[in-house]
């Protein structure tokens, strides 16, 4: 039974001398009272810029913090912010100016109403200019093409894939008038047109990056002029085109009328010889589809039937009613010597939404043949 109550005694000694061993090691820490912290940040990010960073943070039920402190280049740089959260989730958009291009290091606390500093959250951020510009080159192009587009020339630029963080594309180009435009691609498009391009001339791009994923400023590379210029001449679009009238023809000849747009020369447009020959003049109207001017047009390609030499003249008119004996001013003729000819408008100043071909004579009366009609634009 003595046994027992000195071991008891003891015991409690042990106990007693211990627990004044674990109070002298917190003794020094608690001196002063309770430490008390301010809210720490919920979130921090540092987004990249030219010579700048947005520092963004986000505090939650925090209404008792009045400033967001910001320390960088080893605590020698801060930025205190006073701010007024809410208790439920509040951001806070810092933009951090005249950065020197480099690497940085951010320690971010808070601060309450009543001097209490949160604990430390690091992170990091990137200004970027012009080390990082010279890194940058022109998004390189594969096709330049001139087009037509309701009477007009239309340039077209193929590109070939955009480079990692390209954001968009510029093309500065001449229009027909002389002034400049300036059109846009994104990254995921391979193609620009340059509506009223001016044929034969050069144009300039230039390309927009991001350092990073996410960034407040692009940066772009300077214009560069292209060492290729638009071509000089375009073909018209003939999708838009029909032939809504001919005088008289033998369809099972050759196609028919509507062969002279179908770009096949093996198939053409032939006059009337079944059930009796229609005499000369013959003629063709070609509906465009929308007015065009003979100032834009460099030439024409006539195709006849191959091997064949009934046709011998072909006159074009012009004009604004597809009614073949309405009001139609002429603007060229050729004389036919061979398969293909290439004719150019002799009348400069006319206009019209129909074309009518007439052919007045044949080399084998009263018979003639249509193979194929281009038309060209562009420059002089």
């Amino acid at each position: 039974m003595k046994r027992t109550y000195y071991i008891i005694m003891l015991a409690a000694l042990f106990a007693m001398f211990s627990c004044d061993d674990f109070m002298d090691v917190h003794k020094d820490f608690i001196k002063d009272g309770e430490i008390i912290y301010s809210p720490k940040t919920d979130s921090v990010s540092f987004i990249a810029g030219e010579h700048r960073i947005l520092f963004r943070c986000w505090l939650y039920n925090s209404p008792n913090v009045r400033s967001v402190d910001l320390f960088w280049n080893d605590r020698m740089d801060s930025l205190i912010t006073t701010v007024t959260p809410s208790s439920g989730r509040d951001s806070v958009d810092i933009i951090l100016t005249g950065l020197e291009e480099k690497s940085y290091t951010f320690n971010v606390r808070t601060t309450d109403q009543f001097g209490h500093k949160s604990l430390w959250t690091t992170d990091f951020g990137n200004a970027y200019g012009d080390i990082y510009r010279t890194t940058l080159t022109d998004r390189r192009i594969n096709e330049i093409l001139l087009e037509e587009k309701d009477g007009a020339p239309q340039g077209k630029i193929t590109f070939f894939s955009a480079a990692l963080l390209l954001v968009r594309n510029e093309v500065r180009y001449v229009k027909s008038d002389g002034s400049k435009a300036v059109v846009a691609l994104s990254p995921n498009q391979s193609e620009v047109y340059c509506v009223d391009a001016k044929p034969g001339t050069s144009f300039e791009t230039r390309s927009f990056y991001i350092p990073e994923e996410e960034s407040v400023d692009t940066f772009a590379t300077q214009w560069n002029t292209n060492e290729d210029a638009f071509p000089l001449i375009y073909l018209f679009d003939r999708t838009k085109w029909t032939v809504v009238a001919v005088s008289d023809e033998t369809a099972s000849d050759g196609g028919g009328m509507h062969a002279v747009i179908d770009g096949n020369t093996g198939s053409y447009w032939h006059s009337q010889w079944d059930g009796g020959n229609v005499p000369l003049p013959h003629w063709l109207i070609i509906d465009f589809g929308t007015e065009v001017s003979t100032a834009n047009i460099v030439r024409f390609d006539i195709y006849r039937r191959p091997g064949n030499t009934d046709t011998k003249t072909i006159e074009l008119y012009f004009g604004n009613s597809p009614d073949p004996d309405g009001a139609w001013t002429k603007a060229a003729e050729t004389v036919v010597n061979a398969d293909k000819m290439e004719v150019t408008p002799s009348n400069k100043t006319t206009r019209g939404r129909y074309l009518k071909l007439v052919f007045p004579d044949s080399n084998r009366d009263p018979f003639t043949n249509l193979a194929e009609i281009y038309m060209y634009g562009g420059g002089e």
